[in-house]
């Protein structure tokens, strides 16, 4: 699927995959350093808004995936690999034929199986509270009862009872960042299928046994207080990976990225520029 299989809208472009549309949007000057960015389970695009404004002057791409977002969500069994060609036909209709890879917690899944089936499209994989799929360090029990249970609450009020397994830092100190970040989590299309579709693609999927074989620059960031997927997968990663680099977010959550935004794309951009041989131009400071 080319470009030409592409259809815009005023919110980003759809790409007709077969069986689903996929909703993605590209934007950053066309030099700028390619990044995929992928977001996690029943999460839109717009999870990426906190870590935008640090990715001034990288040709950035986002997508919401199959059963998330404004992205179609069919009624029948999804699978990580499934995803992730998603992702790589997105990547060719937007004329990226290698990039950063980066993506979040269920993103970090789809992440991971681009790189072992498509190698050559990643210059770098950035991993974000990942999991190695089903055989993980469990979560928090009330965390997993609230993901198998969610149809019986009210969408605010799942959201709501989740916030204390997925923030810390911003939870006990920034009630304002919170709220901010509840209600963008609010206003994201919510389809019940394509969640439970995502869920049990996540509980089928393991990479455990093939991390050794992984030969692209890998970097792992995980939250030293994330209570749905513990840091003890990230390390676990890390260690599996040859020459994997693991960061600790003291003091954040399962959504580091409203917890501690500006050390966490610092240290993203640092790793980028490292592998893309110095590139930081138009990239704004960072703290």
């Amino acid at each position: 699927m080319t470009a030409a299989g592409a259809k815009a809208s005023s919110s980003g472009r759809f790409l007709d995959v077969g069986d689903a549309r996929i909703h993605y949007r590209v934007t950053g000057p066309r030099g700028g350093e390619p990044v995929v960015l992928i977001m996690g389970l029943g999460w839109d695009m717009s999870g990426w808004d906190p870590t935008l404004p640090y990715l001034e002057g990288y040709r950035l791409l986002r997508l919401d995936n199959r059963g998330a977002g404004l992205s179609d969500a069919p009624d029948r069994p999804y699978s990580i690999a499934q995803m992730a060609r998603d992702t790589i036909r997105v990547m060719d209709a937007a004329g990226m034929s290698a990039a950063h890879v980066y993506g979040a917690s269920l993103g970090s899944m789809i992440a991971q199986e681009i790189a072992f089936s498509h190698p050559g499209r990643v210059r770098s994989l950035i991993l974000g509270c990942p999991s190695p799929g089903v055989i993980s360090i469990p979560g928090a029990p009330g965390i997993l009862r609230l993901m198998l249970t969610r149809n019986r609450y009210t969408h605010e009020e799942a959201i709501r009872k989740a916030a204390p397994y997925l923030f810390h830092r911003a939870l006990q100190q920034s009630p304002e960042v919170i709220e901010e970040a509840l209600q963008r989590r609010l206003a994201m299309p919510i389809n019940p299928v394509g969640y439970r579709r995502q869920l049990q693609a996540s509980l089928r999927w393991s990479s455990l046994s093939r991390l050794p074989r992984l030969r692209v620059p890998t970097l792992i960031l995980h939250g030293d207080h994330d209570r749905l997927v513990p840091p003890i997968n990230g390390r676990l990663i890390s260690l599996l990976v040859p020459g994997a680099r693991f960061h600790s977010i003291r003091g954040a959550g399962h959504v580091y990225g409203t917890d501690a935004p500006g050390e966490a794309a610092r240290v993203v951009v640092d790793f980028i520029r490292d592998q893309a041989g110095g590139f930081r131009e138009d990239t704004r400071a960072l703290p």
